[in-house]
């Protein structure tokens, strides 16, 4: 139904979320193993009120649910030296056709994540791999530490909040053209490029912060990265260079 949540989790695999005709929503996943077996990974479906969880769930990967979900295992130290342990190499993708009307929560630990048409809020999530949400609109939250992040979003409510990281990578942002909010974007080592009417952002100087309100919205649009460029664009508007 709309206003639903469709939560995807994945260990160690990709992520892709498409807009789909109607209101059916359909996720295929795919395993793949070089040293291990089919076994290793399975899939599972979790339904809570208007909450679908939809899991890889490898061995130790805890419960596919709103919490205790963990993943894949990677094994410890011990591993190297148990005859009865052993992890896996097993991976899971995920590739999903979803109302333009639900909820997207897609986390993969290990993977990318790249969601497009989602009308009704978007979050993703990575941990080693970029994360890409394209012609979106609502609330978007777009986090990874190693990899780049890239977000268009076609529309936003009022209420609506923007707010992208990364530790290891660039992030690009494309906003409607009338965008307002309290606009924080900075970078530790790199560039802030923007063309949005903020006085940091026009002084043509190079700059690692620009900070500043647009209109009258309490809207937060927060675009952070520590090791890379960010990048923001108007719709209509030249891409900063």
């Amino acid at each position: 139904p709309a206003g639903a949540v469709i939560h995807l989790r994945d260990g160690a695999g990709n992520i892709t979320v498409r807009r789909s005709v109607g209101q059916q929503a359909t996720v295929s996943g795919g395993r793949r193993w070089r040293r291990s077996r089919a076994k290793d990974v399975r899939f599972e479906v979790v339904s809570s009120g208007k909450d679908i969880f939809v899991c890889a769930m490898w061995s130790g990967s805890g419960k596919c649910g709103s919490s205790g979900y963990k993943g894949r295992s990677t094994g410890g130290f011990l591993t190297m030296f148990s005859l009865f342990h052993r992890s896996s190499d097993a991976s899971a993708d995920f590739v999903a056709d979803l109302p333009a009307n639900v909820t997207v929560d897609a986390r993969t630990t290990t993977g990318s994540v790249e969601i497009d048409g989602s009308a009704a809020g978007v979050i993703a999530r990575s941990t080693n791999g970029n994360v890409t949400a394209m012609n979106v609109s609502g609330p978007v939250a777009l986090t990874t530490t190693n990899g780049n992040a890239s977000l268009s979003v076609d529309s936003l409510s009022d209420g609506d909040s923007v707010r992208v990281s990364t530790t290891n990578g660039n992030i690009h942002a494309e906003l409607p053209s009338a965008v307002q909010g309290r606009f924080d974007l900075s970078t530790v080592n790199g560039m802030v490029h923007s063309n949005l009417p903020l006085p940091s952002a026009q002084s043509g100087k190079s700059t690692r912060k620009v900070q500043g309100q647009i209109g009258t919205l309490a809207r937060l649009v927060r675009l952070h990265t520590i090791n890379g460029m960010v990048s923001v664009t108007t719709r209509g508007a030249p891409a900063a260079q």
